[in-house]
């Protein structure tokens, strides 16, 4: 799988999470912040030669700004 198959597969999932994420029931949302972590840190694992580690306590708490992130790795891989 190339760096951004992986990438695309991350976000797909982190997408299909959101939902569940904010949900009002408490063990849902615990096992989709469970999981959620689990792609952060294979993301920053996959991609730890030009992401910086500080971001990851962002990412950890804030989707829309992983997502962003996740964006600007695919820019880099098409422009490398």
């Amino acid at each position: 799988m190339t760096p951004i198959e992986s990438i695309y597969e991350i976000k797909s999932a982190v997408i299909d999470l959101q939902k569940y994420l904010c949900s009002k029931d408490r063990v849902v949302s615990k096992r989709a912040q469970i999981r959620y972590e689990k792609w952060v840190d294979r993301f920053f694992r996959e991609n730890k030669s030009f992401i910086k580690p500080e971001q990851r306590f962002s990412c950890l708490h804030d989707p829309v700004c992983f997502l962003s992130l996740m964006e600007s790795a695919i820019e880099y891989y098409d422009l490398n």
